[in-house]
């Protein structure tokens, strides 16, 4: 059974960064001084969750939930918190992100229990990546 932990980080780091864009628009281009440090510190805190989930999970993968997921729910934000507005071809194109997270979570599940934590891919070195 695959560790939920990284997978977890990852959400974890996903809604940080969407709290963090949904603030930084609170914060109206930075004119509410705290709504825009929030925003910054909700960012450094993502990015922090971000960089740990890389020790396990291979980047690539992780890069497009990070993306694809945090663009899906950013957009439900705006819907709910501003009444934005997402027409029908927005809808689908929601739909084929999630679509493509979830073929990319499942895919990864080999990957995943080829690698034990902190340590990386085979054939590389922590101190020089590619060097035999």
């Amino acid at each position: 059974m695959p560790n939920p932990g990284p997978w977890l980080v990852l959400l974890g780091a996903i809604l940080v960064e969407v709290l963090a864009t949904t603030l930084l628009k609170r914060s109206n281009g930075m004119s509410h001084p705290a709504f825009a440090a929030l925003a910054l510190l909700a960012y450094l805190l993502a990015i922090w969750l971000f960089s740990l989930v890389q020790r396990w999970l291979p980047m690539g993968i992780v890069y497009a939930l990070w993306s694809g997921l945090g663009m899906v729910l950013v957009a439900l934000a705006a819907w709910i918190f501003w009444g934005e507005t997402i027409n029908y071809w927005g809808m689908v194109g929601i739909a084929l992100i999630a679509l493509g997270a979830a073929v990319l979570q499942i895919s990864s599940g080999p990957y995943e229990q080829a690698r034990a934590p902190d340590k990386p891919p085979s054939g590389h070195s922590e101190a020089g990546a590619g060097r035999p």
